[in-house]
């Protein structure tokens, strides 16, 4: 049976190449053949470096709606051209607009995977139900669901979204090998010297898009807080900057005032992460909303202690009091006791680091993820008619 001709299609190409470059690699290497449909921008090159096709559709994150149906009949177009045998897509405009889009272009197999449900209990019902609404939208024209959260799935069959039986678990993972030697001496030593920072500096870092969801202006008060009372105490930030994203992204001015201090450092994003986390002693992502978060896997592995919101998917990577700590969201408060508290005890940071490295060793290696993957489409070939494959793909 010959190898299936797959779309995976997100709305940039940010997420495709940090993301999924693993997953559609070892796609790859099962036989199939997978291109990389997403908007431009400077990650492409590097995609295709590492010898994976890509086809440039626009999507807007933003509601838009003239947008938004130029870029469905671009990726009806798009899926019509290469005749496909499965789309998969990720995000959520991509998760919107692809669904229909390959239904449209009749092709056999949709897949979506659920990287974070836009809704949540905290909201009120009525924003709750807008947004639940897109993704039930893509949960119908969807074929399978695949989520990377347990916690998701459970939410996603609670509130009507789709069916048990339409829904799967995929989980997330990172290259744990990666992240088990970045905490050697040297290496902290130097990535400090580049920021001007000492080695007896307490260092908190966050990794992560520099909009508020993602909980930086609980963060930034923290900081602003914290380092006035404890001169040796440094912020590193890292993140790419983004403007008029729904999520509201962080003013230039307000990132100006926290370097003025002296103590808060901002990175744009780097390829080489984990360097950077070698030279943190306490990690913080104090998000409103996430799937499952890298980052925490990430800093976890690097035997960092972990201080998370208590929220779906964070829940997941953090165990409360024996990896990390979880505060309440949009808590400023109970973030700088949290932050305090591991900050003045070398000890208990250095216990729930190696816990953390465990949980994540244990619960979140990507070669768990791919081969579940692997085993997804593996069920998908070996179910799907040979007459609903396009004529070129047939034995």
């Amino acid at each position: 049976m010959p190898g299936l001709r797959i779309a995976q299609v997100s709305t940039t190409d940010m997420a495709m190449r940090v993301l999924l470059l693993d997953q559609i690699k070892s796609l790859q290497q099962q036989g199939h053949e997978v291109m990389a449909v997403c908007g431009s921008g400077p990650w492409l090159e590097s995609l295709r470096r590492e010898g994976i096709s890509v086809e440039v559709v626009e999507m807007a994150r933003e509601l838009s709606p003239f947008r938004d149906l130029v870029s469905f009949y671009a990726l009806v177009r798009c899926f019509r051209k290469y005749r496909f045998d499965v789309i998969h897509t990720h995000t959520p405009k991509a998760g919107l607009l692809g669904p229909i889009a390959a239904k449209v272009a009749r092709v056999p197999v949709v897949v979506h995977t659920v990287h974070g449900l836009l809704f949540h209990d905290r909201m009120p019902l009525w924003k709750r139900w807008l947004f639940w609404l897109p993704e039930k939208i893509t949960a119908a024209f969807s074929d399978f669901l695949l989520s990377q959260s347990t916690e998701d799935l459970a939410a996603a069959t609670r509130s009507g979204l789709c069916s048990s039986r339409k829904i799967k678990y995929l989980g997330n993972g990172i290259d744990v090998a990666k992240f088990s030697s970045c905490h050697s001496n040297s290496s902290r030593h130097f990535t400090r010297r580049e920021m001007g920072i000492s080695d007896t500096d307490i260092v908190i870092g966050s990794v992560g898009r520099l909009v508020y969801e993602k909980g930086f202006a609980e963060l930034f008060a923290a900081a602003a807080e914290l380092v006035k009372k404890h001169k040796s105490w440094k912020f590193l930030i890292i993140g790419p900057k983004e403007d008029g994203q729904r999520d509201g992204a962080v003013s230039a001015s307000q990132i100006q005032a926290l370097v003025r201090t002296g103590s808060v450092f901002f990175l744009n994003w780097c390829e080489d992460v984990a360097r950077w986390y070698a030279a943190m002693d306490i990690f913080v992502l104090p998000s409103h909303r996430e799937g499952i978060p890298r980052a925490c896997m990430e800093a976890a592995a690097t035997e960092l202690p972990v201080i998370a919101t208590d929220i779906r998917g964070c829940r997941e990577v953090v165990k409360c009091n024996e990896t990390g700590i979880l505060v309440p969201v949009k808590d400023s408060k109970a973030l700088v006791a949290a932050i305090e508290n591991l900050a003045l005890d070398e000890a208990r940071r250095t216990e729930l680091g190696r816990k953390g490295r465990r949980h994540i060793l244990k619960n979140f290696d990507q070669q768990l993820v791919l081969e579940r993957l692997r085993d997804f489409y593996a069920q998908i070939q070996l179910s799907l008619p040979m007459n609903k494959l396009w004529p070129d793909r047939r034995c």
